[in-house]
């Protein structure tokens, strides 16, 4: 009786999970078919002509005497824009809505407007979707390198964001997995928390070119990162239209022509990945004239592509990742590339001064290559050329466990790629019992085994062929 319980347990189990899949994949279909939108950096930078301000400014500065969301909608719409993402709190913690949980926002401005309130009325009124940016680094309110007290912190404020302005399709994060990385401040805990406000809200994030721990892929246009031609991932990529994020002095001049913007769209709409144009509007609140008619020329030469077949059926990936306590390896050593002492916008400086197979469990997986702004960087464990090469995750207590994934270290080729594995489960650490054995393909790509549903604590991965040395940049557990 036990034995049927368990299969109809574990076929439960497997029928929900294809279901939340499923409903995730036409949400994903739906967000891509949005092919345009628009990026707005709009925070106190905007005043302070600082890309990252300092989070010491006052409020008084923040002051956009003549703010017009509806100028920025009708703008956007003209140009054949469906949506927008608003910068509603930047790495300086300056918040545009008045949040219960700081003084440094809107309310203690001379404008004491609520600035999301009025985008995201402006947008919906010209039938433009209002998704929201939230960095999770502030370093005004002292989230610099995660901990219980600043999880929590972060989970008012999104509390406050998803609850207080109706349905946002999506929301984009910053500053965190490539800070302080998706421990210090957990993802699975954040994301349940936002599916529990809003499920139909999807989750994006600045941490590269890999479906790992988030629903829509991001390319930071700015760093050379774009979507290849064969993507399949359900993304976005954005560039600036002036020189900067933020509105800058003399941005009205920097302003980009129309076939850079038409050259971009063309690229890479048809590779399942949205486009948006960065603009920062002025101190007044306001686009500028050159950005209003930038746009309106867009709309005029610009028409959505309808010829595109629909979004594929995407690589399976954890829907949960478990909290691994721990890990053990055989010999190896620990890279962070570049390497070097933490400064102005790399990771925490313990995370680049990981010595232990932690670093594999360290919740930093960048993937960015950089060609601007602060160097790229990952972390990863290069095994020692042995006979047998492994390593053992630790759940902490026994829990239910159905996949294991493994990011390969990148920017490396295919050297460093696991190619035969075998997995087994312990409930001591001492006996295991074998519950896979396969290959996975020789790239750099995010690989997923998927295995029989099994509660135990311990799973430990044998490497019985890579190609050279075997390298891992990050590992984890999940169902």
């Amino acid at each position: 009786m036990r034995k049927y319980k368990i299969i109809l347990i574990g076929l439960l189990f497997f029928v929900c999970n294809a279901i939340a899949q499923s409903n995730l994949h036409q949400l994903q279909s739906n967000f891509v078919d949005l092919q345009f939108g628009v990026m707005l950096h709009f925070n106190m930078g905007t005043f302070t002509d600082e890309e990252w301000a300092n989070p010491n400014h006052s409020p008084k500065e923040f002051n956009p005497g003549k703010l017009d969301c509806s100028q920025w909608a009708k703008a956007c719409k003209a140009a054949g824009m469906t949506y927008g993402i608003l910068t509603t709190k930047h790495h300086d913690g300056f918040c545009l809505w008045d949040s219960k949980y700081t003084d440094y926002d809107v309310a203690n401005s001379p404008v004491k407007k609520d600035v999301v309130a009025e985008y995201v009325n402006a947008f919906r009124s010209q039938g433009l979707k209002p998704c929201l940016y939230f960095s999770i680094w502030d370093r005004h309110n002292g989230v610099e390198n995660g901990g219980a007290k600043e999880e929590e912190f972060v989970m008012n404020q999104l509390t406050e964001l998803l609850t207080k302005y109706g349905e946002i399709p999506m929301i984009i994060f910053d500053g965190w997995n490539w800070k302080m990385g998706h421990k210090a401040i957990s993802y699975q805990r954040i994301y349940d928390h936002i599916k529990k406000l809003q499920p139909n809200c999807l989750i994006a994030e600045h941490n590269g070119n890999s479906p790992l721990q988030t629903d829509i892929v991001y390319y930071e246009g700015p760093k050379g990162v774009y979507p290849e031609g064969n993507n399949i991932y359900p993304s976005q990529m954005a560039l600036t239209l002036t020189n900067g994020w933020f509105w800058h002095p003399g941005a009205a001049q920097q302003v980009k022509s129309v076939n850079y913007t038409l050259d971009k769209l063309q690229r890479v709409v048809p590779l399942y990945c949205n486009y948006m144009i960065n603009i920062g509007p002025n101190r007044d609140g306001l686009f500028d004239e050159q950005v209003v008619a930038h746009l309106k020329a867009v709309g005029k030469l610009w028409k959505p592509l309808s010829a595109r077949l629909p979004l594929p059926k995407q690589p399976v990936i954890p829907l949960e990742y478990l909290d691994v306590k721990s890990i053990s390896s055989s010999d190896g050593q620990a890279f962070a590339e570049p390497a070097g002492p933490a400064g102005t916008g790399s990771p925490i400086a313990a995370l680049l001064n990981q010595k232990t197979a932690g670093v594999m469990i360290d919740g930093i997986s960048d993937l960015v290559g950089d060609r601007g702004g602060f160097g790229a960087f990952q972390t990863f464990w290069k095994f020692s050329q042995e006979k047998n090469r492994y390593l053992i995750l630790d759940l902490g207590t026994e829990q239910t466990v159905s996949k294991f994934y493994y990011l390969p270290a990148q920017l490396k080729g295919y050297r460093g790629t696991i190619t035969k594995y075998q997995l087994s489960a312990s409930t001591d650490n001492q006996t295991f019992q074998q519950i896979k054995a396969a290959n996975w393909d020789k790239t750099s790509n995010l690989k997923v085994s998927t295995f029989t549903r099994i509660k135990t604590r311990f799973i430990k991965l044998e490497i019985l062929d890579a190609i050279e040395e075997a390298m891992i940049s990050e590992v984890g557990l999940g169902n």
